[in-house]
């Protein structure tokens, strides 16, 4: 008898981030079970990071016509919308299940869909959750979405029958405000995290004032606020330190260069996970600026080399901090914050030892694998 094969859906292969890197390791997971056939959007190269398993099949799907080809090729939401109306009326192979990495997905086989933020929302109040700030953005992504959703003619029951994994509480909620949804699960996404590092408090105390921001240097992801916090830093923590690693938008970047003092920072750009971990390890604080992590990988990858890290008190990032003091509203909070915790050692040894409980049997890589095999079934 013939095995039938699996299909799984991301938008594009050629840039790298969080959501990329987790269509690579689901596949080579998934690969040494079943066969694959991983479906994207576009011409361009896949990214050279991106490593992918000789036996799958990767396909790459593009529209002919010239105006489709380039809003599918600069706009991600176009991209999925176009995944999901080609495999739907072109493709007859018939298929175990199909799985979406990259958000909203519905086939005429048994299907799942990972969620991060709701691609497909017409909430325009969500959409500060992306990162957009500016109302006109707001607007022109509304426009867009509504187009989608007529397209594929989506309403509330679209996604009834898909099986839905969200990546936090915090995203499942936000899914239910959206649609009808009959079967979920909440599905950390804690692959490739590293081990907790185990280190006693007084080695903790050694280490320097520095701190870490870990994740794209985007717009974004508002690393400019890094800069307008390090002056005020500075006045009570002479010697603090910034290291911020990831992958860097140029443009952003020359805008931060032009407008601020690069004294006591250092951009790393994309490094080896040993040379990160090491960085990680010697750093007290992790800072991170987004308005709304639906998740924040970041987060979870600095707390488990043992760094004490600050978030926003918003979106599913507030699942991974423990005590109060590291969630901020604004930034007089994140200031107020930071000082308490420097200042009470007590403070500090009650929240990095809490971690250290916590993380070292949650959260965890063999947890996300074994979660991975046993749901897609």
């Amino acid at each position: 008898m013939k095995i039938k094969s699996i299909a799984l859906f991301y938008p594009w292969l050629n840039l790298y981030g969080e959501q990329k890197v987790f269509g690579e390791y689901t596949e080579k997971k998934l690969s040494s079970k079943k066969k694959i056939d991983f479906y994207y959007y576009g011409k361009k190269k896949i990214h050279p990071k991106l490593n992918f398993d000789k036996k799958v099949n990767l396909i790459p799907i593009s529209s002919r016509n010239i105006l489709i080809d380039f809003m599918c090729s600069n706009i991600m939401l176009f991209a999925q919308t176009y995944l999901i109306f080609f495999f739907n009326k072109k493709v007859t192979k018939d298929y175990l299940f199909v799985y979406s990495l990259g958000g909203e997905f519905f086939s005429k086989f048994k299907t799942f869909q990972y969620l991060h933020i709701c691609i497909f929302s017409l909430n325009i109040f969500e959409y500060k959750n992306f990162g957009i700030k500016s109302f006109l953005k707001k607007i022109a992504r509304f426009l867009v979405v509504l187009i989608c959703r007529i397209i594929l003619k989506i309403n509330k029951n679209k996604f009834y029958n898909v099986i839905t994994f969200s990546n936090s509480k915090w995203s499942f909620y936000r899914a239910k405000k959206t649609y009808n949804i009959k079967k979920h699960k909440v599905f950390y996404p804690n692959f490739k995290v590293p081990n907790l590092y185990q280190q006693s408090f007084e080695n903790f105390e050694k280490r320097r004032n520095n701190f870490v921001i870990l994740g794209r240097v985007s717009a974004d992801k508002n690393i400019i606020d890094a800069f307008k916090l390090l002056k005020k830093l500075k006045s009570f923590i002479p010697d603090a330190f910034f290291h911020i690693i990831g992958p860097i938008d140029q443009k952003y970047f020359i805008k931060i260069k032009k407008n601020y003092s690069l004294h006591s920072v250092k951009f790393y750009g994309l490094i080896s996970k040993s040379k990160r971990d090491f960085l990680l390890k010697t750093s007290k604080y992790g800072l991170n600026f987004f308005y709304s992590e639906h998740f924040g990988r970041n987060v979870l990858e600095m707390q488990k080399c043992g760094v004490i890290v600050f978030a926003r008190n918003r979106g599913g990032v507030r699942e991974l901090l423990f005590n109060k003091n590291q969630k901020y509203d604004n930034y007089k909070d994140l200031i107020d914050n930071i000082k308490k915790i420097h200042f009470h050692q007590g403070l500090r040894n009650k929240i990095y030892m809490l971690n250290q409980k916590i993380l070292k049997n949650q959260f965890t890589s063999e947890q996300f694998d074994r979660e991975l095999l046993d749901f897609l079934k």
